[in-house]
C-alpha cells in the first residue's frame, strides 16, 4: 500500500471543486500524480528472485500481510515454538504435526534437548525446497531433584555431623549397601561427636574401620566404626524419567581427631549422557529424520 507522506492537502491545490453546471478541470501537474500511484500500485519487479515494489518519490511501502492475516479466521500456515514438559507429549505432538519428509528432530546432547522443526527444509525429486523453520516442538530434559542434590554436593567436605544429617535426609536412595546399614552408620556418627579419631583401616569387606578414643570424666574408652568405602544411589536422572543406578566413593580425612567425609560420584556426566540416550533412540523411532546436533 503506497501513503503519501505529507496528506493530501497537495493533491486538493490541483484539483477544483466544479461549480453548479461546470466541468471538473484536472491540470497536468494532477495527472501525473495520479499517473505515479497507478504505476506504483502495479510496478513490482522481481530481481534475482526478490521482488521490489517501485513507488513514486514522497510515498513509502506499508506491509499489510500481517493485519490482514490476523483479521482472517485461521493463520495461512502454523508457527510458533511449543515447549513440552515430557517426552511422550513431545513425541505425540511430532506425531500429530510431523511430516515424513519435511520435519527434522535435533538432539542436542550438551543442553540434553529434542527440537523438532515441523516446517524444515525438506529435500525434493527436482531439488531442495526450503522451510520456514518457525514451527517448533522443544522438550527438555531436566534432572530431578533427587540427582541435582546429590549432584550439588558431589566432593564438599562435610564435618562428621553434617555428613550424617545428609545421610539420613537422603537414605532413601541408597540402594547398596543396604540403606538401613548407611542410616546406622550416620546414626552412629552423631552420637560420636565427642570422641578423637586416631587411624583409619582398610578392611577385606571392602569396608573401612575408623579407630576412636572417647574419654569420660571417670574413664576413657577405645572403639571402631565401620564404614563402606562405596555405595550406589538408585534413583531418577530426570524429571519423570525411570530409575538409575549410579556408583559413588566414600572418601574420609582425619585430622586434629576429627573426621571429615565427602563422595565422590562415579562419572556422573557419562550416566546423564546415558539416560539421555535412551531418549534418543525413542525420538528416533518416530516417523521423522533424527540428527545430533542443534537445530539453529
Amino acid at each position: 500500500m503506497t501513503h503519501p507522506e505529507a496528506g493530501t492537502a497537495a493533491t486538493a491545490e490541483f484539483i477544483a471543486a466544479p461549480a453548479a453546471g461546470e466541468s471538473l478541470v484536472i491540470d497536468s501537474s494532477a495527472l501525473a500524480l495520479f499517473t505515479k500511484l497507478a504505476v506504483a500500485s502495479t510496478a513490482v519487479t522481481e530481481h534475482e528472485g526478490t521482488a521490489h515494489l517501485v513507488i513514486p518519490e514522497g510515498y513509502k511501502h506499508i506491509d499489510l500481510t500481517a493485519a490482514v492475516e490476523k483479521a482472517a479466521a485461521v493463520p495461512t500456515r502454523k508457527q510458533g515454538t511449543v515447549k513440552l514438559g515430557d517426552l511422550d507429549s513431545f513425541l505425540t505432538y511430532v506425531e500429530q504435526h510431523g511430516q515424513h519428509d519435511r520435519t527434522y528432530v535435533y538432539a542436542d546432547v550438551d543442553s540434553r534437548s529434542l527440537t523438532a522443526v515441523i516446517n524444515d527444509h525438506r529435500p525434493h525429486l527436482y531439488g531442495d525446497l526450503p522451510g520456514w523453520r518457525d514451527h517448533r516442538a522443544v522438550y527438555t530434559a531436566e534432572l530431578s531433584p533427587e540427582f541435582e542434590n546429590w549432584k550439588k554436593h558431589d566432593r564438599n567436605q562435610f564435618d562428621q555431623e553434617a555428613f550424617a544429617i545428609f545421610i539420613e535426609d537422603n537414605i532413601a536412595d541408597v540402594i547398596e549397601p543396604a540403606g538401613e546399614v548407611l542410616l546406622k552408620v550416620a546414626l552412629t556418627l552423631q552420637a560420636k561427636t565427642d570422641v578423637n579419631f586416631s587411624s583409619a583401616r582398610r578392611l577385606d569387606n571392602g569396608q573401612v574401620q575408623f579407630t576412636y578414643e572417647e574419654n569420660t570424666t571417670a574413664s576413657a574408652a577405645n572403639g571402631a566404626i565401620e564404614i563402606p568405602r562405596e555405595f550406589t544411589l538408585g534413583m531418577r536422572l530426570f524429571k519423570g524419567g525411570e530409575g538409575y543406578k549410579l556408583k559413588a566413593r566414600l572418601k574420609y580425612r582425619i585430622g586434629s581427631g576429627k573426621l571429615k567425609f565427602w563422595y565422590e560420584l562415579d562419572r556422573p556426566h557419562i550416566a546423564i549422557e546415558d539416560a539421555f540416550k535412551s531418549y534418543v533412540e525413542q525420538a528416533r523411532e518416530a516417523d521423522c529424520t533424527l540428527l545430533v546436533g542443534k537445530a539453529g
